[in-house]
């Protein structure tokens, strides 16, 4: 094992982190061999310099911190993958938007980051190919399932069926890698190309290290990291104290992994997803919030306070949603009928159609399936796009 870290200063914008003493201080740890600090590593120099430092010292695995994964996520694994090197074996810390941008203090930011460092080596170093990385779907150990069909029963896409030996079979071309069923495995025995209990795990040992108190553990979806990202660009010193681990649905979380974080010392638990109705994964939150509620009721038995374990939804009022014009909508009630995030309704009141700002994810199925054409994406009209498209065809003339 061969682990290579990146620090990034971004051009100057991660100013209150010493990063000389980050790297001096994972410089330390047996499985780096090597620390680079660049200036900008998305840039053509920075990514070259990261080429040639896996090239250099055969590096197998690798740790980037920068901006958010959300920002240059996809560059940085292009990155690795022109190297050789396997995605499941890049960790992407984000130490801009949610450490030195929203934490102040000098001292709680550069606790933060190193706690995040520390679990992303961990993780890296409990990474294993157990047969998933090759797949493009979730992956079940039939050597230690014990045929109780619970994924089967749970899983929203129907993904996942019976085998002729009993075992579950996952359809691949239905799969979405949600991880719903992970989250419910009563064994834990279902992995993601990208995601394993027992990596979570090493993350988790290490956030209960922090010197930071309280210390809190979030479980945030792809929605919710974001909206994270958000707040923290205009200051959020409570993000000292939380150590986020990215999955990909608010349903993907096991709820051993509650007990496992209690147990090493963890004071609290996140889990963060999508309000009602606008899980894009279907019913990720709602299997969330239910095994939540059973895991608090668990907790009390126990004598320890159900608040330390909860379900975080954002508010997407401030997002815009689909617009209907009354004017020309006939009211067929086809909107409703193909909502993925049921997020339309008709009122018997005063006969009008009506779009829940919660619930719209301006997918635009409404759009594309209005017979009338009464329905409108903020900045996706009718009258934009083919103003655009008009624009691009004099361009190219």
């Amino acid at each position: 094992m061969a682990m290579g870290v990146v620090l990034c200063r971004c051009k100057g914008l991660i100013e209150n982190l010493d990063l000389d003493w980050l790297r001096e201080y994972l410089s330390k740890k047996k499985d780096v061999v090597k620390v680079l600090i660049l200036d900008l590593g998305c840039s053509p120099q920075g990514q070259q310099e990261i080429l040639d430092l896996i090239k250099t010292r055969d590096i197998d695995r690798l740790v980037v911190a920068a901006c958010s994964p959300l920002v240059k996520g996809d560059l940085f694994r292009s990155l690795v993958h022109k190297a050789g090197v396997s995605y499941q074996l890049l960790e992407l810390v984000n130490l801009r938007e949610q450490c030195a941008w929203a934490i102040p203090d000098a001292n709680l930011a550069l606790e933060n980051a190193k706690i995040k460092l520390d679990m992303a080596v961990k993780r890296l170093a409990k990474a294993k190919d157990i047969g998933h990385w090759q797949l493009n779907n979730a992956y079940i150990n039939t050597l230690r399932c014990d045929k109780c069909k619970r994924c089967i029963e749970e899983c929203p896409n129907e993904a996942i069926t019976l085998g002729s030996d009993g075992f579950p079979e996952i359809n691949e071309n239905k799969c979405e890698k949600c991880g719903v069923c992970l989250g419910g495995c009563p064994l834990g025995v279902i992995s993601l190309p990208d995601f394993r209990l027992e990596e979570i795990n090493g993350m988790i040992e290490e956030a209960a290290k922090s010197k930071n108190e309280p210390a809190i553990i979030g479980f945030f979806c792809p929605h919710a990291y974001e909206e994270v990202d958000t707040v923290a660009v205009s200051g959020c010193p409570q993000l000292a104290n939380l150590h986020i681990i990215p999955v990909p649905c608010s349903g993907a979380v096991n709820m051993t992994l509650v007990n496992d974080a209690l147990s090493n010392g963890i004071d609290g638990i996140i889990i963060a997803g999508c309000e009602h109705s606008q899980c894009q994964l279907r019913k990720g939150n709602e299997f969330a919030k239910k095994r939540i509620a059973n895991q608090q009721e668990t907790l009390e038995e126990m004598f320890l306070e159900k608040e330390r374990l909860e379900y975080m939804a954002f508010d997407e009022n401030y997002t815009p949603s689909a617009e209907i014009n009354e004017k020309i909508c006939s009211r067929c009630q086809i909107c409703i009928q193909v909502c993925p995030f049921q997020a339309i309704s008709y009122s018997r009141e005063d006969n009008t159609m009506q779009v829940n700002p919660q619930g719209c994810r301006c997918c635009g199925t409404c759009t594309a399936t209005c017979p009338a054409g009464a329905i409108n994406i903020p900045e996706a009209s009718d009258e934009e796009i083919m103003g655009t498209i008009d624009l691009l065809l004099r361009e190219g003339s």
